[in-house]
């Protein structure tokens, strides 16, 4: 059997590998997703006269941000925008006349220069004292996606689907009742296929009532295998993200609905788990921890694509979370670290994990 502890991380990575499914298993698929929502960058903005004056542009930026001794948030996001505008421009110029593919020292420099400006943004993230809500408005703010109007209608169509599942109550049962209609679910699904969006739809509704059961048990689930729900479950995203490779699904249907489903599941896990820690105490240190992990999920999985695409309710929720971390010695103690650690050492290792992203 499973350690406790890993079967909680397994229960919370279900959620982060729904979005690396979402981004990073199929190629195809993001791409023509992009295509359709991506926002618009600076491009080739800038009449460069070779790839060496490119370079030499991407350089002299960096030499900029190590000037820099100090920042705060909205510095911190002006010039992490910035530093996309810039990236972005070089990278494309370089890849207009190939010289990626013509010159490995090219790539090397782009690649040398590009990691030296993360370090430095790194060194940033501990010039100020970062909060929970300054590192969720810094990844709002420097998304790709940030006020992407075609995405924003997308997500306006969508919203309405998932308001209505919040009317709809949870099955009434005990732990195995649960855990029986959540297996039995996902292996339904696996045998009828997901083949087009009434499919799609239909799991992500039935999956929300189960999985919004299976959170008001969740403090007795610590001792509980559930290794194969969250590899099943994974399985069947995969195949909602084949079906729209092979066009079965619209693409952005697909994107959008995906990824507000996966945004709603961790803020919903990570508001039961704070909920469980107020109200109830903690078995041992081991749930202690697996708790905190499910509740910061949400400042980790949540990527630029998905936090484009949070309803005015779940960012009601996610300042929830955000006022509920710090609160009080009780969630200190119940994760086994100071106050101080809480407060401020962790917001700023989350947006130490995000900068490592871009």
């Amino acid at each position: 059997m499973m350690k406790k502890e890993q079967l909680f991380m397994s229960h919370a990575a279900h959620e982060t590998g729904a979005i690396k499914l979402l981004h990073s298993i199929l190629p195809t698929l993001l791409l023509v997703s992009m295509i359709i929502l991506s926002a618009c960058s600076n491009g080739d903005s800038l009449n460069f006269k070779s790839a060496d004056d490119a370079l030499t542009y991407y350089q002299n930026f960096l030499g900029n941000v190590k000037t820099m001794k100090s920042s705060n948030t909205s510095t911190f996001c002006k010039e992490a925008i910035k530093w996309r505008e810039t990236s972005d421009t070089v990278f494309h110029y370089l890849m207009k006349d190939s010289v990626f593919l013509k010159d490995a020292s090219c790539a090397g420099r782009f690649a040398a220069i590009h990691d030296s400006i993360r370090f430095e943004f790194l060194r940033l993230t501990e010039t100020w004292r970062y909060s929970y809500e300054d590192v969720l408005k810094i990844k709002e703010q420097t998304s790709s996606f940030h006020n992407d109007k075609e995405l924003q209608e997308a997500v306006n169509e969508a919203q309405p689907f998932f308001l209505a599942l919040d009317s709809i109550p949870m099955i009434d049962g005990n732990k195995p009742t649960i855990l029986h209609k959540y297996r039995q679910l996902l292996r339904e699904t696996k045998v009828n296929g997901v083949n087009n969006k009434k499919d799609m739809l239909d799991f992500i509704g039935k999956e929300d009532i189960i999985f919004r059961s299976f959170l008001s048990h969740l403090y007795e689930m610590d001792k509980e295998p559930l290794a194969d729900i969250t590899q099943e479950t994974e399985s069947i995203c995969r195949n909602i993200f084949l079906a729209a490779k092979d066009g079965k699904i619209n693409a952005r249907d697909a994107m959008v609905y995906m990824s507000m489903r996966t945004v709603r599941r961790l803020l919903q896990n990570s508001t039961v788990c704070i909920t469980d820690i107020n109200q109830q105490q903690m078995k041992n240190k081991a749930q202690g921890n697996a708790y905190l992990w499910m509740i910061i999920q949400p400042f980790i999985s949540i990527d630029q694509f998905s936090i484009a695409t949070l309803t005015p309710q779940e960012r009601s929720q996610f300042n929830y979370v955000i006022s509920q971390l710090p609160k009080s010695t009780k969630f200190a103690k119940t994760f086994d670290i100071d106050q101080r650690a809480l407060n401020y050492l962790l917001p700023q290792q989350l947006l130490k994990m995000y900068v490592l992203t871009l």
